[in-house]
C-alpha cells in the first residue's frame, strides 16, 4: 500500500503512514521543520487498534489524552497505558481513525476527543 498523507488532529503535525499486511500501521511522523522523513517509524500493532476501537465504541465519546507521562484517568491513553503500550501512537492512531469515518472529533471541554459514529463498520 502506498504512503498516505495525513495530519494529527491536535497540533495539525504532518505525517505519512501505511498499512503493514493489513495489519500493523507503520506511521513516519514528520521531522522537526515538517518535512516528509523516512529515518525513523511508530508502529501501531492490530492489539493497539483494536483496544482503541473498542474503548471509542464502549465509550461512545471519549477524551483522547496521548500525554506519553500522565494521560487523563478514563481517556484512550490511560488504556493504552494499563496495557503497557505507548500513548503517543493516539496522536496518529486518532487522526486515522477519523479518516477511515470510525469516528469523529468531538471535544470534552478543553480536550480532545473521539465520538464513535455509530454507522461506522466495527
Amino acid at each position: 500500500m502506498p504512503l498516505q498523507q495525513l495530519h494529527t488532529l491536535s497540533q495539525n503535525k504532518a505525517f505519512e503512514y501505511k498499512y503493514a499486511d493489513d495489519e500493523e500501521i507503520v506511521v513516519y511522523p514528520s521531522d522537526d521543520d515538517g518535512h516528509p522523513q523516512r529515518k525513523y517509524a511508530i508502529a501501531i500493532t492490530s492489539f493497539e487498534q483494536q483496544l482503541v476501537r473498542d474503548a471509542i465504541k464502549g465509550a461512545g465519546s471519549i477524551t483522547v489524552g496521548a500525554s506519553r507521562d500522565k494521560p487523563p484517568l478514563g481517556s484512550l491513553g490511560a488504556a493504552l497505558k494499563a496495557h503497557g503500550c505507548s500513548p503517543q501512537i493516539l496522536s496518529y492512531l486518532s487522526a486515522i481513525l477519523v479518516r477511515e469515518k470510525y469516528c469523529v472529533p468531538s471535544k470534552h471541554g478543553n480536550a480532545l476527543a473521539l465520538a464513535f459514529k455509530t454507522d461506522a463498520a466495527s
